[in-house]
């Protein structure tokens, strides 16, 4: 029995080869670090109700946020490179306790009042009930004086 000589590899699969390459090496370059994605999960350093983990603000630049649980805060820095020296500058912060007492800010529909008349709704619906009971009506927020 003869042995068949290999035949060529096509013109097409090196064609392939060398686009797979292409491909991998403008990845590699677009990154900026040259090798991590920028989907990967940062790591959480905190302790005592204080935590610090990083973020991206814009499209190239990015900042250290930190989280104050026991306090109710968040504040961002940015490494500030504009001068001769690198700072530290402070660009963000705030206070999110009073956040919970709000009702309806700046949100999309919908709204508190539409989801508690739904869910209301729903209530009446699964016990049977069609009639107007007053304790299945949504609560209305105190009217300011």
């Amino acid at each position: 029995m003869a042995v068949e000589p290999r035949a060529p590899v096509p013109l097409v699969q090196w064609v392939i080869a060398a686009l797979l390459g292409v491909i991998a090496l403008m990845l590699w370059v677009r990154t900026p670090d040259g090798g991590s994605a920028f989907a990967q999960n940062q790591p959480i350093a905190g302790a005592r109700g204080i935590y610090a983990f990083t973020g991206q603000l814009d499209h190239n630049r990015f900042g250290l946020f930190m989280l104050d649980v026991d306090q109710g805060t968040i504040w961002c820095y940015e490494i500030d490179s504009s001068g001769p020296n690198r700072r530290l500058r402070l660009i963000a912060a705030r206070t999110w306790i009073y956040d919970r007492y709000l009702q309806d800010f700046n949100s999309a529909a919908p709204d508190f009042r539409a989801v508690q008349e739904l869910v209301a709704q729903q209530r009446r619906q699964a016990s049977g009930r069609v009639e107007d009971d007053p304790a299945s009506r949504p609560a209305q927020p105190p009217e300011n004086p």
